[in-house]
């Protein structure tokens, strides 16, 4: 049996949404046979556009995986939040986001809480110099 056919049998048990994860992004990282017995068992089922929607629909949906999640980086609207008000509710949603496998996400609210430590440790040695100099 040839390669050709190997992947062809391969190729015919798996879902639509993977066929075309192989045929597109994930091409280079196929042997090139195995591309093209992908692009042949699409033809080969030719699902008309109302089959498709489904498949798409769950690209669309797939969950990340955990390396994403652990990578994916944190909002800015968060960013913002927890540079200006420093508390533990912010402390609170970073456990909740290791917990869920956000790791990077987790970092940077620690990393902003202590920023927004250091901002107002900063505003207030301002202001403590200046009523020291005015009085």
């Amino acid at each position: 049996m040839t390669t050709y056919h190997t992947y062809a049998e391969a190729m015919a048990r798996r879902t639509y949404a993977e066929l075309l994860d192989i045929v597109g992004k994930l091409r280079n990282d196929y042997q090139p046979d195995a591309v093209v017995a992908a692009e042949a068992e699409l033809k080969k089922r030719d699902l008309s556009p109302p089959k498709n929607e489904p498949a798409e629909k769950e690209i669309k949906t797939k969950k990340p995986s955990a390396a994403e999640k652990a990578n994916e980086p944190l909002q800015a609207h968060w960013k913002v939040l927890t540079l200006l008000l420093p508390g533990l509710l912010n402390l609170i949603r970073a456990d909740e986001l290791k917990a869920e496998g956000y790791d990077r996400q987790y970092k940077e609210i620690w990393r902003w809480f202590f920023y927004g430590l250091g901002f107002y440790a900063v505003l207030f040695i301002l202001i403590l110099a200046l009523a020291l100099l005015s009085s």
